[in-house]
């Protein structure tokens, strides 16, 4: 059997950059193919091993045989491959190499005679005159490789030739551009309320954007930004320092915990679990104190990767919990496996379960089967009294809304804290 090749994730980024300088002072174009065998963990476990190291190997040499260049072509993931297209003098012609990658891998690689085994995702990037740094350029395809998993039709032709709809989108692009590269986001707080004892430990950092003339952006709209931009990551990274650093200030006058949203096509980005650990170290806090939220549907794209995402994570310390619980594919199935501490249940139930007993009894199978499990539950949009009650009744762990306080700035949140009186 051929040689397994080894994941090579710092050398992939320095030919990375290297080629995007070459293509910004020679005016070419550059492309990034993501290949995915997303498969793999299934095809080890009822194949061996052995077999998917052979799928693995024999991947590798097809790449390389349509590359003809070593330095082009990395494993940079368990199961994922980086493919780097330079010098191009037309960035359509990424399609024609995405097409026969496609073709040549679907033809080629089998188990025991098997094709349709193997399931192949490829995701896409395209730099034009290297006007995108390597950083942009990964999160560009790992967004575009996270849409295939979940079923959407990438149109190549539709990436190579996408700019923004009109002058505003163009002018709000650089706003947010600029704004990350000033560090001039804000994060606000929305208090956690302890049901059982009434206290407010924790706190959810969410993502505040103000542009003047214009108020406050929408989150949604921030975070479509970053991906169209290719700075999920960094935006990440921005909210996971901050917040962490805004812990550190607390640690000697306030007791509380924080919550960080973490983007759905971020979860297996092999960067991520480096980024976390390195913020706790960084700023010295407890990991038990910092809870990172990944959505259902996260998970759901590619169970064997986001299992294994999670699973690293926990053993960082960190608390996970699963946002927007209920609106994703929830399966009973996966609740063994699924290494989380706590569910939150999305306020589309919450707010309507006064008046839908279908929501209501939703709302009590989840926190059954949770505290089954041993996970907490988290109520969110919780604007009521009655729903407040209703919520104590049935067991649930915490809850936050707009009945207790709508997302506060520090200072805010600060001056909140010291007059709670508690339930």
């Amino acid at each position: 059997m051929e040689e397994l090749p080894e994941i090579r994730r710092t050398p992939f980024s320095q030919t990375l950059e290297v080629e995007i300088e070459k293509a910004r002072t020679s005016s070419s174009h550059l492309g990034l193919l993501l290949v995915d065998l997303s498969n793999l963990t299934r095809i080890n476990h009822y194949h061996g091993y052995q077999t998917g190291d052979r799928l693995l190997a024999d991947t590798y040499r097809h790449l390389l045989s349509i590359s003809k260049l070593p330095d082009t072509v990395f494993r940079i993931g368990s199961h994922h491959f980086a493919f780097i297209l330079s010098g191009l003098s037309n960035p359509a012609f990424i399609a024609l190499a995405m097409n026969k990658i496609e073709r040549l891998l679907q033809q080629e690689l089998s188990i025991e005679g098997e094709n349709a085994l193997v399931d192949l995702k490829i995701g896409i990037a395209v730099n034009r005159e290297g006007s995108r740094d390597a950083m942009e350029m990964l999160s560009l395809a790992e967004a575009s490789l996270a849409q295939v998993r979940r079923g959407e039709v990438i149109r190549v032709e539709d990436i190579v030739g996408r700019e923004p709809e009109n002058p505003q989108d163009m002018q709000l692009e650089q706003l947010f551009v600029e704004t990350l590269h000033d560090n001039a986001f804000e994060l606000y707080y929305q208090p956690q309320i302890n049901l059982a004892t009434g206290e407010a430990r924790s706190v959810e950092a969410l993502l505040r954007w103000q542009v003047e003339g214009r108020g406050f952006i929408s989150p949604e709209i921030a975070v479509e930004l970053a991906d169209s931009t290719g700075r999920a990551y960094a935006l990440t990274k921005w909210v996971v320092h901050t917040a962490l650093r805004q812990l550190r200030e607390w640690r000697d006058t306030i007791d509380v915990s924080v919550a960080l949203n973490v983007q759905a096509d971020l979860v297996n980005n092999p960067d991520l679990l480096t980024l976390i650990e390195d913020a706790i170290a960084i700023w010295g806090v407890e990991a038990s104190r910092v809870t990172i939220e990944i959505t259902e549907s996260a998970i759901i794209q590619d169970k064997e990767s986001g299992f294994d995402s999670l699973q690293k994570m926990k053993r960082l310390g960190v608390n996970l919990a699963i946002d927007d619980f209920g609106t994703g594919y929830s399966s009973l199935s996966y609740f063994k496996h699924i290494p989380a501490t706590e569910l939150k249940i999305d306020q589309s139930f919450v707010r309507t379960m006064r008046t839908d007993a279908q929501d209501l009894e939703l709302v009590k199978i989840i926190i059954h089967i949770a505290h089954q499990f041993g996970l907490k539950v988290v109520a969110e949009g919780v604007e009521d009294l009655e729903s407040l009650n209703m919520l104590r009744d049935l067991g649930c762990d915490f809850a936050q809304g707009y009945y207790f306080s709508k997302p506060l700035s520090r200072k805010a949140y600060e001056k909140w804290l010291s007059s709670w009186p508690g339930l």
